[in-house]
């Protein structure tokens, strides 16, 4: 299943990145700390198929981090600025071959 962009409950915007292999979110994550300026901030909090894992960090955004068993790997804006990087991400991760193939 390929990710998916959506609303969330708190009014902002997820990527869901579904079944992506675990050597993909990796690869995301150096890619948002190497060019995208961010730092990461928290700790990783287990659950039995759920985790919070640290927050992505940068000037002025802040952008929620986790995994569970419905939606796998997710980021999860918390205001318009990080609505508007996570719309810019998905278009670009799409169109750099980073996601699987429709």
């Amino acid at each position: 299943m390929r990710p998916t962009l959506q609303t969330a409950a708190n009014s902002h915007l997820t990527i869901d990145f579904n079944a992506l292999p675990e050597s993909h979110w990796e690869a995301l994550t150096t890619r948002l700390m190497e060019t995208g300026g961010f730092h990461r901030i928290g700790q990783t909090v287990m659950g039995l198929d759920e985790a919070i894992l640290p927050s992505f960090q940068r000037a002025g955004l802040t952008l929620a981090a986790g995994w569970n068993i419905w939606s796998g790997h997710y980021l999860l804006s918390e205001c318009a600025a990080g609505d508007e990087f996570l719309r810019t991400l998905f278009s670009e991760l799409g169109t750099e071959g980073f996601l699987p193939p429709v």
